[in-house]
């Protein structure tokens, strides 16, 4: 028999680009996803025991996220909706698990390079984050993603459930939905390309970024699901290498014939610089083939 998977979020930018990777290695796919026809909440207890019971998959990927613009003191403030979504959808989660003593093989979730913060700096350079520093996020969405990890391996320790934190870095790819300029560089610099306008950035622009390709994101999920040394830890998955934003901006521009430059806006609650050391993942064989000038070419590809 095949090997079955359930992912949520299975709709989204990483998560359709994993089930399409895990249908071609053989796996059994099924998605769960509040857009689909039939919506699926991970946020309902009833929605996901519909899904568990029926489907009774052998690996769970649990991508399903909440990350919204950040309040910056106007309108309705979602905190909790953070909590709701990317915390307490793993501990419904689990009750389902524990109440109907399913066997799942392993639970692998989505976390985040924001639960670091702004990370350790020495001698006023930003150092590598590592799967063991301090946590200190900056955000709701860093904070939840944190306390998730805290529910997902209190739960699976206690009732030996295999579990997986991926902590990805920033995601570049086809796949992301295009002319949202609230919601990353990639996005934000495209279409301001597109339409003819200055490649803007942030501040300075010479914050500095780990960008990560979606295909290298998804092949981790692959090494960990079956492998027993990555069961109960957690991996950061990025390049392992920063650029620029200024860099990713001008490489843009060029594409279009516009020009980049820093524009001086404030960032909202997030680090200066983000840097990921990758040496733990890449000892389970895993290491990133594909490099950001890639993902940015694949991107405006799909979207011209």
């Amino acid at each position: 028999m095949p090997k079955t998977a359930l992912v949520t979020g299975s709709d989204g930018f990483i998560g359709s680009h994993l089930v399409k990777k895990l249908e071609q290695e053989g796996y059994e796919v099924f998605g769960m996803d509040r857009f689909q026809a039939f919506e699926s909440d991970v946020t309902n207890k009833d929605h996901w025991k519909q899904k568990l019971l029926s489907i009774k998959p052998d690996y769970i990927f649990h991508l399903a996220g909440h990350l919204d613009k950040y309040y910056e003191g106007e309108g309705r403030a979602d905190f909790s909706k953070y909590l709701d979504i990317n915390t307490k959808s793993v501990a419904l989660m689990f009750e389902v698990i524990v109440e109907n003593k399913l066997p799942i093989k392993k639970v692998i979730v989505a976390s985040s390079q924001s639960v670091y913060g702004e990370g350790d700096y020495q001698y006023d350079k930003p150092l590598e984050e590592w799967e063991d520093d301090s946590l200190a996020p900056l955000s709701m969405y860093g904070a939840s993603k944190a306390a998730m990890e805290d529910v997902l391996f209190t739960l699976g320790r206690q009732y030996k459930v295999p579990c997986v934190a991926l902590r990805y870095s920033i995601v570049l790819g086809p796949g992301q939905k295009y002319q949202d300029r609230e919601h990353g560089a990639l996005r934000a610099f495209v279409d301001m390309a597109k339409n003819g306008e200055d490649v803007i950035t942030h501040e300075d622009g010479q914050q500095l970024r780990d960008f990560v390709h979606v295909d290298d994101v998804v092949d981790a999920h692959l090494v960990v699901v079956e492998n027993p040394d990555a069961d109960y830890q957690v991996f950061n998955v990025g390049a392992g290498k920063s650029i620029t934003v200024i860099e990713l901006a001008e490489y843009i521009a060029n594409k279009f014939g516009v020009k980049a430059r820093a524009g001086g806006k404030n960032r909202i609650n997030t680090a200066r610089h983000s840097l990921m050391n990758i040496d733990k993942l890449k000892k389970l064989g895993w290491g990133p083939k594909r490099d950001w000038k890639m993902a940015v070419d694949n991107y405006i590809e799909e979207i011209n």
